[in-house]
This record gives C-alpha cells, structure tokens and sequence, in this order.
C-alpha cells in the first residue's frame, strides 16, 4: 500500500523560534561563575583606584591617561581619586599691639637689651601662630625701638609668657646687629632677613621681608619625591614667618628629601621664590617661581652615630 505524505511545510521564522526555545531553557539556570564573579568586580575597583590615586600623586598635567572604551566606562564602579594632603595654616589670629609690646620687651630683655619698655606704636609686625616646636602656640613680633632704630624679631610659647624657654630671637638692624638689610625689588618680592627661625632634623623656619605683592608664602618637604602638605604663612605687615617640620619617623629609610618654598599674591599666583643673603647682604638671582633646597644632610644626621661629632661623618649627600 502506498502512502501519500504530505508535502513539506516550511518555517520562515524557524530561526526566531530555535532562539526563543534556547532562551526559555536557560531561563532560572544559574550561572557557574558567579561564585568568582564578585572578586572579580572588586578587583577592578581596586585597580580602577589605584591607578587614579597614582596618577593624581604624579601630578602631571601635561600626561592624559589612555582612552577607555565606552563598554569599559559603563561596566568599571565610579572611583575618585585621593584628595590632596590639606594645607597647614600656620597664622591664627592676629596679636593686639599691646600684647605684642610687653612680649618685644620680654623678648629684648631675654637677648640682654638694654631697652627696658617697647611701646605698642613701635610694633612693626605681630600675630599669633601655629607653634612647629612642642611648646605651643606661638607669638611672632617685629618691634623696632624708635630712639635707636634697633630692630628686633621674636618668637615666644604664648604658655610661657614671662620667660625666655623656647624664645627665639634675633636682632635684625640697628646697633649691635650684624645683620644687613636686603631691600625688595622688580624681582624679589620676599627676601630673606635675620629674626626667628632656623634649620634643625626635619624642619625649616625663616623670616622673609615682602613687599606689597605677597599674600603668603608656603613651603613643604618632599620625601622620596613624594609631597608632604603644604605650610602656608600669612603676610602680616611686611614680614611672613614660614615655617616647616616632618616628623622624624618619616625620615626613616629615606633616601632623598628636599624643601621647596614658593611666594603667593592675593589671587594665589605664584611670584618669584626668595633670594639669598650673599656677600654682605647681595640678594642672588631669583630661581623661579619655586625655591628648592637639598636637605639630604638630615638624612645623614638621622643615621650618624650617637655622639659622634665629626664633620666627615655627614660630608655630602645621604645615598
């Protein structure tokens, strides 16, 4: 008997149903990876925050970073780069003249001055500052003596008042002093001069005269190339009092540290850096907008041997 089939019917959408069929099959079926999927997700966030924060410690504005694919930017989590180390302010509040009279004359006292009583017209400069030394906040004074035109710098531990420990002082002009006086001009906005400060294992202080161009000077270490925060003093009628420290802690296994200083005017441009005192006071060439000084000799103080002296000890460069 011969049986008649009947003829073949064609599926025109026989792919669209094969998928649909597929799909429905895959449907409520669990992924073998997801176990490792979510460290995997982590990772690249890690990743994505890494190569940002070194990017923004680089601070290079002339290097763009390679372009990222749009289905890389959708799929990779947001990541912020580190903020930046925030500045040290180290003015506080300003210093009532009177304050600041009776501690000049303290402070002339403390360096054997014969001058007995500072009037409070004859402050030239005075505020109250971040203390850098252990001992507190800290008083700075600029007082001139009308009579003799001698001139001193002071700075005194507000705590304690009525005595010379930590009080630093110089005597910047007039009879008996040494020191000459640099004068500010087309180039040099801050100049260094005698008065409080000095350099000792981790830390920098000065005293710079300026003129009306400057706002504030700021200065940081730089360890290994890497920036520590900012020390921003206030101009405060003419003079600014910069100061410095790094814990010793951090100087540890160091292999390179250097100080740099820079000058700022009211909108935050950078001016030329200071100068030097030179060959009787002769102001050198200003080096730019940015000051920057080789401090390795701290590194060879930090490993010295205990009680050792000798100069040869500590003759160059820490390697």
């Amino acid at each position: 008997m011969r049986i008649e089939l009947p003829t073949e019917r064609v599926l025109t959408d026989k792919d669209e149903r094969a998928a649909q069929i597929v799909a429905t099959a895959s449907r409520g079926r669990r992924p073998i990876t997801r176990g490792w999927a979510g460290p995997a997700v982590a990772s690249v966030a890690a990743a994505a925050v890494i190569g940002l924060s070194l990017a923004f410690a680089g601070d290079d504005p002339a290097t763009s970073p390679p372009a990222v694919p749009e289905s890389e930017v959708a799929a990779s989590p947001t990541a912020r780069p580190e903020p930046a180390q925030p500045d040290v302010e180290l003015w506080l509040r300003d210093l009532p003249r009177e304050e600041a009279a009776a501690l000049a004359t303290d402070c002339a006292k403390g360096m054997g001055s014969r001058r007995s009583v500072f009037e409070p017209e004859e402050v030239l400069s005075a505020h109250v500052q971040r203390g850098m030394t252990g001992l507190g906040r800290t008083a700075v004074v600029v007082a001139e003596d009308s009579a003799t035109g001698q001139r001193i710098g002071c700075e005194i531990p507000l705590r304690y008042r009525g005595t010379t420990v930590g009080m630093d002082s110089a005597l910047m002009r007039g009879p008996g002093s040494k020191s000459t006086r640099n004068a500010n001009d087309t180039t040099h906005p801050a100049v260094p001069v005698d008065g409080p400060g000095g350099y000792a294992l981790g830390y920098a202080g000065d005293t710079y005269q300026v003129d009306e161009r400057v706002a504030s000077m700021r200065r940081r270490f730089v360890v290994d190339g890497q920036a520590g925060p900012w020390h921003v003093a206030r101009a405060v009628d003419g003079y600014v009092f910069l100061q410095a420290r790094i814990a010793k802690r951090d100087l540890v296994g160091v292999r390179a540290l250097t100080l740099e200083t820079q000058v700022l005017d009211d909108d935050g441009n950078l001016l030329d850096a200071p100068g030097d005192q030179e060959n009787g006071g002769g102001i050198s060439k200003s080096p730019g907008t940015t000051r920057t000084d080789d401090r390795s000799s701290d590194l060879c103080e930090l490993v010295r041997p205990k009680d050792v002296i000798s100069s040869r000890t500590c003759s160059g460069p820490s390697s």
